[in-house]
């Protein structure tokens, strides 16, 4: 017991760089205003008063009584303000919540507003939303809570983050670390209950779906051993994600194979948004972990003229 207590006591305390947080933080926001800049050109197909999904209607669809759009402009309204407008001005306070995020000024108040806004306009927009709004609400909400803005930041150039605690920055980590392993793993159970990712016959009804479908593979109804051994690979890698990530041995080649797993995603089924965050997410949550050498020559020593923050071994 002992022996179980010092290794759970080590991993939630022993020093980590705050880099970590810092890349992460990074990550979201360049992604968060690469999707805004994707979607721009259909933004108020998407979301306005009068897009695919009308207000009323998706007012009406709404169960969880989160904030909308239609909300935001019935306050407007009263300053004379029309719902097209609400729509725009709302858009460029999330834009400039993002770039402030970016940068790590007024972190905190940043990923705040980062969180509200995107709140607002996937509650507005939800029958249009998938898998990456929801991480990507998930991780804003991370940069709102946790101390993102202790490296690589302006405020952190400011003076702002010099006397967090250590032990603060291993659990904020550790915590994003084991909401992936948790995401994982459960995943890979659920597929692992049923019978189509085993026969192969979730992989192959993907690849051939009109929605997903990028390049000709009928041919693998002659090799049907190929969707099954991806079927079964799927599985392994999520089920075993906690354990192979944190193990010394095989931790490089996990977050190489899930990496892997979601570029297939992004190139085969072209859900280039899901697989970029992922990929994106893993490799600022395990990157240090996984390739601490490779993460102190290219992000840390080439950055440190610019916001000299100390790293911790």
């Amino acid at each position: 017991m002992k022996k179980i207590y010092h290794l759970v006591h080590r991993f939630f305390t022993q020093p980590l760089p705050a880099q970590t947080l810092g890349l992460f933080r990074i990550v979201v926001a360049s992604f968060a205003l690469a999707e805004v800049l994707v979607l721009l050109p259909d933004w108020m197909w998407l979301f306005g008063p009068e897009g695919i999904l009308p207000w009323p209607v998706s007012d009406a669809l709404n169960t969880k009584s989160t904030p909308v759009l239609s909300w935001v402009a019935n306050v407007f309204s009263r300053a004379g303000i029309s719902t097209s407008d609400t729509v725009y001005i709302l858009t460029i306070i999330y834009v400039l919540a993002l770039l402030a995020l970016l940068t790590g000024i007024y972190t905190r108040v940043a990923a705040i507003l980062s969180w509200l806004c995107h709140m607002i306009l996937n509650s507005t927009g939800h029958m249009m939303a998938y898998g990456v709004e929801t991480f990507t609400h998930i991780a804003l909400f991370y940069c709102m809570v946790l101390p993102t803005g202790a490296a690589w930041s302006i405020d952190r150039k400011r003076g702002k983050y010099k006397n967090i605690p250590g032990y603060l920055i291993t659990l904020s980590i550790r915590l994003i670390q084991l909401h992936l392993c948790i995401m994982y793993c459960s995943s890979g159970i659920e597929k692992a209950l049923g019978s189509q990712w085993w026969n192969g016959e979730a992989v192959w009804m993907s690849l051939q779906q009109d929605q997903f479908h990028q390049f000709d593979t009928g041919w693998l109804a002659q090799v049907p051993i190929i969707p099954k051994l991806l079927g079964w690979i799927t599985i392994a890698t999520e089920i075993l994600y906690p354990l192979g990530i944190y193990w010394n041995r095989t931790r490089k080649i996990w977050l190489i194979t899930i990496i892997g797993m979601h570029l297939f995603i992004l190139v085969f089924l072209g859900l280039y948004l899901f697989g970029a965050l992922m990929i994106l997410l893993n490799v600022s949550a395990f990157g240090y972990h996984c390739f601490p050498e490779l993460f102190k020559r290219v992000f840390v020593k080439k950055t440190r003229k610019f916001f000299a923050p100390a790293i911790e071994t």
